[in-house]
């Protein structure tokens, strides 16, 4: 079955959650796994600075270092690292109203220091990005939900937020079907 959970409504933009940086949100590979069911990808409800970028979830405080899980206007989501608009991989949300898994794993190969993304919607691989440096690491928290840009105001999701897990190591195809697997929210 799913899980029991309470998930977390974003209604306002300013609900969210905030983890406070630590050295296990700082390793070099990782895998980020979040459920989400989104209302809209809009900003009819003011949840955005600018209409349809929602964050799903963040570790950056400029969006060229850490990395990041953000929305556009045209129901692409993005997996990005240090660089939003150039190291990502995607994929296209197209049903709202229904809980769908997004797990993003980023490997880094130590001897060829170089690093392979890979974003997964429901345990199936959807993009893959290789030979991208290794991550720039930052003090920031990660952000789940919602994220404030400096001056930029909020880019907040317009949804509902289940599970969030995180890994400091990239899971493989199996473990990220595993980890998917019949865990849908039953709330929410």
């Amino acid at each position: 079955g799913g899980s029991e959970e309470m998930p977390l409504v974003i209604e306002h933009r300013s609900v969210h959650v905030e983890v406070e940086d630590c050295d296990d949100l700082r390793a070099s590979s990782f895998t980020v796994l979040i459920w989400v069911k989104l209302k809209s990808m809009s900003d009819v409800e003011g949840f955005q600075k600018e209409a349809g970028w929602p964050c799903f979830l963040c570790k950056t405080r400029t969006w060229n270092n850490g990395f990041g899980l953000y929305g556009m206007p045209d129901g692409t989501v993005r997996f990005y690292v240090n660089e939003w608009d150039q190291m990502y991989a995607e994929t296209k949300l197209t049903k709202l109203d229904v809980w769908t898994c997004l797990v993003a794993t980023y490997e880094v190969d130590s001897k060829a220091c170089t690093g392979t993304l890979c974003l997964y919607k429901d345990a199936c691989v959807k993009d893959t990005r290789s030979d991208l440096p290794p991550m720039r690491r930052n003090d920031a928290p990660f952000c789940i939900g919602a994220t404030m840009w400096g001056e930029n105001g909020w880019y907040a999701l317009h949804g509902t937020v289940g599970p969030t897990l995180v890994w400091n190591r990239a899971l493989v195809a199996g473990e990220v079907a595993r980890a998917c697997k019949g865990k849908a929210p039953l709330n929410g």
